[in-house]
């Protein structure tokens, strides 16, 4: 059912729009600053004389001036329990031949309070002009009705700073500067800052240099320190300091930069992020970080054994590395551990027949018998890890003890038991004390599951070392998380009253110091109740309990949703890899990534099975939520191929190689995501990261021409892609997804039969559904033409 509204409008862009930022602890973003270039120097450019083409007839109207450019993007900010100062600079190009003016506007979130605003606009301290949200309101409708361009519509609803901008030099620079402290409110010692960095939209080229610092300083303890948002460093200070990094280079950032982190004085600290909208199931993210008090009265003895594979395989730098590991893990041992070496090849070839204490002189001697490690033969898999299990003792007092068993092999069982199945059955019955093992796989000859099930049944993880990989660093680095044993065996309830369901990961893995164990799951029921944890701690049972609010709505920690998403796919997308596919598990894969924009082998396999015919003809009739996928596979014929045969879904069954290990990592990888990576397309066997260079998707495109570039033979595209027109063809808005079709963004939550309202952008009608319903800003911001879902209906803007 479609009605209509009357409006006017067409779309055009006569402004650049620059973000500089704004910071706060409030779930809610605060909104970027930017530069309106007045129409006089717009005017001023239209009359000089220099020679451009003569312009066709267009829909809108002609641009006379290039868009400004952002040359860098830099932030500092100081951070307590109590007060956050920013500091912020930034540098503005004009590429035109004239010189410019116009009006800085810095929009404030109304809830943020703000202690102190100055601004330096090159030498002189400017002042700025501060405006209500209601007024401000005022001036973002003008602006988007008089320009044409919905991107500030995000704004409505937030107070704003102004101040003129003059003189903008030709073909030179202007550098703003600007500071602000603000109050931080912390919630159960709970402090969140967020710096909006979302500039892709407003910048006309990637910004030469983005880097934002964040120095954290409380007067207790910090519990936990984390970034949700971006990849960044965190390095903590003694007990009550950290620093939180990011940079890069020639990028256009479009998601906001935020800081969580948390003070405590106890033994373990608990801390609960929720997402939850009106008439919909909560999302929550939990996280149990052990705190100097959480150590018993001494550090928790372990027993380890480091089970090597040193067949002809290993040869060379790999044997080296594994070496050196090796050394660097036993000269670190805890003086109270207790271990041993298992060294594989044609047969198992243990350093002691039992576990031995790690006094210097055993360290010295198994040190000693690492360096002598040398590659040959074939690979006795089974009787390696028999041997490891059988050297543990069985007294009680072995059994209170945690034991863990290292193993790292480049290769295929060749030796002995060469039966997959059988191996993992003898595995099991030998470990009926709990031994935990941690998996190493070397390269791409291994069996993936394998090596998979034996971390998922032993209650380990796995890892993957690539030809190319430093394994001495990547080997030393993990045994430094697990050297330290905090608490074991854990289980974690909640309030029966909560109707918390659907908790990844499935299985808690043990907790290390330094370390923190994250939840992720949903809730049906809003209140109060208790959030228990139970486990070992050494030889003792330890319990804990907190008392949680799960809101009614909260619409904060957007993110959430996505990445509970994502820690479902990859859960259930092992569960295929490692125990076989089944229809129902497949279906709830399709649908968690038409929803949340996530890319797997199933959403390219959908597409075929329900719309082959419109691709085969490059029609372009919208598949509801796969626009990105059907783009991609109309535009290479080699992926209607692999769709056709089943190729892009068989890969979940490859044991061995390199798709296998690349599927491994990439569904481990989503499994214990604990951030939205926008920036991540598939590739080859799946999935790659912009980082790693190559390919790019362009929305747009006429079928017949290839939609993808850079490394050959790969497909697929999830988060901000972009082709060569600049095009994008996914993008997420707070929890909702959209996908490009044509000149259109479609909520990914769309559906035919729901009942749409068209509106005309720009128009009085459009601007009175936003002001009722803030967050469609910022999903109207996207462009003119989009459609939404709210409850149970849509909203479609039309030119």
């Amino acid at each position: 059912m479609t009605t209509s509204v009357k409006s006017l409008g067409i779309v055009t862009s006569l402004f650049a729009l620059f973000a500089l930022a704004a910071a706060g602890p409030v779930p809610r973003a605060m909104a970027d600053g930017f530069i309106v270039v007045d129409d006089r120097s717009a005017e001023e450019i239209r009359r000089l004389p220099w020679p451009h083409p003569h312009p066709m007839p267009r829909p809108t109207p002609w641009r006379y001036h290039m868009p400004l450019q952002v040359k860098n993007h830099l932030v500092e900010a100081e951070l307590t329990e109590s007060v956050g100062i920013t500091r912020i600079d930034q540098t503005f190009h004009n590429p035109n031949n004239v010189q410019l003016e116009g009006t800085y506007i810095f929009p404030m979130a109304d809830d943020v309070a703000v202690q102190k605003f100055s601004m330096m606009i090159g030498d002189k301290e400017v002042q700025a002009e501060v405006l209500d949200k209601d007024k401000a309101r005022q001036i973002y409708e003008e602006i988007v009705s008089k320009m044409k361009d919905p991107a500030l519509l995000e704004y409505v609803g937030s107070r704003m700073y102004k101040a003129r901008v003059f003189p903008i030099p030709a073909k030179g620079d202007v550098r703003i500067k600007l500071e602000y402290s603000q109050v931080i409110t912390a919630t159960n010692g709970l402090a969140n800052y967020r710096y909006p960095l979302n500039t892709e939209k407003y910048s006309s080229a990637p910004i030469s240099q983005v880097a934002i610092r964040a120095r954290i300083k409380t007067r207790q303890p910090l519990a936990t320190v984390f970034c949700p948002s971006h990849q960044a460093s965190i390095d903590r200070k003694g007990t009550n300091e950290a620093s939180v990094g990011y940079e890069a280079s020639n990028v256009l950032p479009d998601k906001d930069f935020v800081v969580s982190y948390k003070t405590s004085n106890e033994d373990f600290a608990f801390v609960m992020l929720a997402h939850r909208q009106a008439g919909e199931e909560g999302y929550f993210m939990a996280r149990i970080i052990p705190g100097e008090g959480a150590r018993p009265r001494k550090v928790v003895a372990k027993d380890i054994c480091f089970v090597i594979d040193t067949s002809g395989s290993m040869a060379g730098k790999k044997i080296q590395q594994a070496r050196e590991a090796l050394r660097y893990c036993l000269a670190n041992l805890n003086a109270d551990d207790r271990f041993n070496i298992v060294a594989f090849s044609t047969e198992a070839r243990p350093y002691k027949e039992t576990l031995i204490s790690a006094k210097t002189e055993n360290t010295e001697s198994a040190r000693q018998f690492a360096a002598e490690l040398q590659s040959a033969g074939g690979t006795a898999i089974n009787d390696a890890l028999l041997a490891a299990l059988k050297a543990r003792g069985g007294s009680d007092e072995d059994r209170g003890r945690p034991y863990m068993v290292v193993f790292l092999t480049d290769g295929l069982p060749t030796i002995g038991e060469t039966n997959i199945d059988r191996i993992l059955e003898n595995v099991k019955k030998a470990n009926a004390g709990g031994v935990r093992l941690f998996v190493f796989g070397v390269g791409n000859d291994v069996n993936t599951k394998l090596l998979d099930k034996l971390a998922e049944d032993n209650h380990g993880s796995r890892d993957y070392v690539a030809e190319n990989e430093d394994l001495e660093l990547k080997l030393s680095n993990f045994y430094g998380t697990i050297a330290n044993p905090v608490l074991s065996d854990l289980k974690l309830t909640f309030d029966s009253a909560l109707g918390v369901h659907d908790t990844y990961p499935k299985v808690l893995p043990d907790l290390f110091k330094g370390g923190e164990l994250v939840i992720f799951g949903r809730y049906d029921n809003p209140g109060k109740g208790k959030v228990e944890l139970a486990g070992r701690c050494g030889d003792e049972e330890l319990k804990r309990s907190w008392e949680e609010s799960f809101p009614q709505t909260d619409a904060g920690q957007e993110y959430l949703p996505r990445l509970w998403a994502t820690r479902k796919v990859g859960y259930l997308l092992d569960e295929i890899r490692l125990h076989g596919e089944n229809k129902e598990v497949r279906e709830e894969v399709v649908q968690l990534a038409k929803r949340f924009g996530i890319v797997t082998p199933y959403t390219s396999m959908l597409i075929m099975e329900e719309d082959q015919g419109r691709i085969a003809r490059g029609e372009g009739d919208r598949i509801e939520g796969l626009t990105l996928h059907r783009r991609l596979a109309a535009a290479r014929p080699q992926l209607l191929e692999d769709l056709k045969s089943g190729g892009a879904r068989s890969k979940l069954g490859v044991e061995t190689g390199p798709g296998a290990v690349a599927m491994s990592k990439e569904t481990n990888r989503l499994a214990a995501a604990e951030r939205v990576e926008v920036d991540r397309y598939s590739h080859g066997d799946w999935s790659y990261s912009l980082a790693d260079g190559g390919v790019a998707a362009s929305a747009g495109r006429p079928s017949s021409q290839p939609a993808i570039y850079g490394m050959g033979g790969g497909y697929g595209a999830a988060g901000r892609v972009s082709g060569r027109e600049g095009e994008q063809v996914m993008q997420y808005v707070g929890s909702r997804t959209f996908y490009r079709d044509g000149e259109k963004w479609v909520d990914s939550r769309y559906k035919k039969e729901l009942q749409t309202t068209m509106v005309k952008a720009f128009s009085k009608e459009y601007f009175e559904l936003v002001a009722a319903h803030p967050d469609l800003g910022k999903c109207f911001a996207l462009g003119s033409k989009v459609i939404v879902v709210i409850g149970d209906k849509a909203y479609e803007t039309t030119e």
